[in-house]
């Protein structure tokens, strides 16, 4: 589904998201989204560090897990990325900031 269909479905269904909508992952409102700079990854415990507009926020992520690129395609994995690369996470909260979807900016 490409971006204006489905925000036009979200509208109607009353759940537009306050930030621009996932490629992938389906929205909820349990689904948050941050967008930064890459700090760190570090793979033995499966942390990205982004420095966000709030500070610095530690998501829990695989170091397999697949990045998108803007159109919603695979561009590596969470491995590949690199300090100060610009990303846009969608993630919940549940023991910790768990990445659902990855996004280079």
């Amino acid at each position: 589904m490409n971006t204006p269909a489905l925000l036009l479905s979200l509208a109607l269904l009353g759940a537009v998201p306050p930030y621009p909508p996932p490629k992938v992952v389906p929205y909820s409102e349990a689904l948050k989204s941050d967008s930064g700079s890459v700090v760190a990854i570090d793979s033995a415990i499966s942390e990205l560090r982004l420095n966000t507009p709030a500070g610095l926020v530690i998501y829990k992520v695989p170091p397999s897990f697949p990045v998108l690129d803007a159109t919603g395609k695979s561009a590596g994995t969470v491995s590949g990325l690199r300090a100060g690369q610009r990303v846009r996470v969608y993630y919940v909260v549940e023991n910790g900031a768990q990445i659902q979807e990855l996004i280079l900016e």
